[in-house]
């Protein structure tokens, strides 16, 4: 059981080291560009039909989800209640999104 525990651990830890790296490759990556063409990322007018309709609509679709599991979850809150701890942190979560995704398109 300890070990299992241990192992459990160690792998989380690892997952959070490998994606704390890829972002930190990501950064860089984006100050290069910065360097390069004076932009983090590329123009609105350049980028694919498909990117742009998915950059559009991802905030609808987390907006819409959210209310979704605000009221007719089993996340939603009590009667009598304005939140849950649940209900927090998927909100967080989904702001978080939200925010990467606006970030995305910035010039």
């Amino acid at each position: 059981m300890v070990l299992e525990a241990l192992v459990i651990t160690g792998a989380v830890i690892l997952y959070i080291a490998f994606e704390i790296g890829m972002i930190g490759l990501v950064f860089r990556e984006l100050g290069k560009n910065k360097e390069k063409t004076g932009r983090y990322s590329i123009p609105w007018s350049n980028l694919p039909p498909i990117r742009k309709g998915l950059l559009i609509t991802l905030p609808f679709i987390l907006i819409g989800f959210f209310i979704w599991l605000y009221t007719s979850s089993i996340f939603a809150p009590e009667s009598g209640e304005y939140y849950n701890l649940e209900i927090v942190a998927i909100g967080l979560f989904f702001a978080i999104g939200l925010i990467g995704n606006f970030w995305l398109i910035r010039n």
